[in-house]
C-alpha cells in the first residue's frame, strides 16, 4: 500500500520539481519527503476509518438501547471512548518530518520501518471493523453474546493502542540496525 502510494506521489512531481530531480542531494531529500508524506496519508487513512466504525457503534449503540439492555451501554460508550483517543493519536503522531538543514535527520530505513508499521496498524483496522461486524448483528441475542463481543472490541483497541505506542521503538530498532549495518560495513573493510 505504501509503495503505491509513494509511486502516485512520484509520478505527481510537476515540472520544477523534476528539474530538482537532477540536482545533487535533492533526489534523496525528495524521496525522504514522499516517504513521510507517505507515512501521514497512511495513518490519515487509518484514523478515517477507525472513525468510520465509530459512526457504526453509534447504530449499535442504539440497538441496545432499542433492546432494553442498557447494562452494556457503559462498557458501549467505554470502546467508543478508547477508538476515538486511537484515532487521534494515529492521526496527530509524528511523521518523521525534518527540514531539509535540520541537524536532526530521519534516516531512510526509520521511514521504512514506519511504513511497515502502519501498513501493519491498518491490518489491525481489519479486525476491529469484524468485531463491530459481529456487534451489528447481535440485535435480539442474550445479554452474555454482546459483553463478548463488546469485551473482545475493548481488548482489540487496547492492543492497537499499546502496539501504536510501540511506534517509536520500531523506528528507534531501524536506526540501530542501520548503525549496525554502517558499523559491520566499516570493520569488514
Amino acid at each position: 500500500m505504501t509503495d503505491e502510494l509513494m509511486n502516485q506521489a512520484t509520478e505527481g512531481m510537476n515540472a520544477f520539481e523534476k528539474v530538482l530531480h537532477g540536482v545533487p542531494g535533492y533526489h534523496g531529500y525528495k524521496e525522504k519527503e514522499l516517504r513521510r508524506e507517505t507515512d501521514k496519508t497512511v495513518r490519515e487513512m487509518i484514523s478515517r476509518q477507525l472513525m468510520d466504525q465509530r459512526a457504526r457503534l453509534s447504530a449499535v449503540q442504539a440497538d441496545l438501547v432499542a433492546g432494553g439492555q442498557l447494562s452494556l451501554l457503559d462498557d458501549l460508550e467505554r470502546a467508543d471512548r478508547k477508538l476515538v483517543l486511537l484515532a487521534d493519536r494515529i492521526r496527530t503522531a509524528s511523521y518523521g518530518y525534518a527540514p531539509l538543514f535540520d541537524d536532526l535527520r530521519v534516516k531512510e530505513a526509520e521511514l521504512d520501518a514506519l511504513a511497515r508499521f502502519d501498513e501493519a496498524l491498518y491490518g489491525d483496522v481489519s479486525r476491529v471493523t469484524a468485531i463491530i461486524d459481529n456487534l451489528t448483528t447481535l440485535a435480539g441475542r442474550p445479554e452474555q453474546d454482546w459483553a463478548e463481543s463488546i469485551r473482545a472490541l475493548i481488548t482489540a483497541l487496547d492492543t492497537m493502542n499499546t502496539d501504536f505506542g510501540h511506534r517509536g521503538e520500531a523506528i528507534i530498532g531501524a536506526s540501530s540496525a542501520s548503525a549496525a549495518d554502517s558499523t559491520e560495513l566499516v570493520t569488514s573493510e
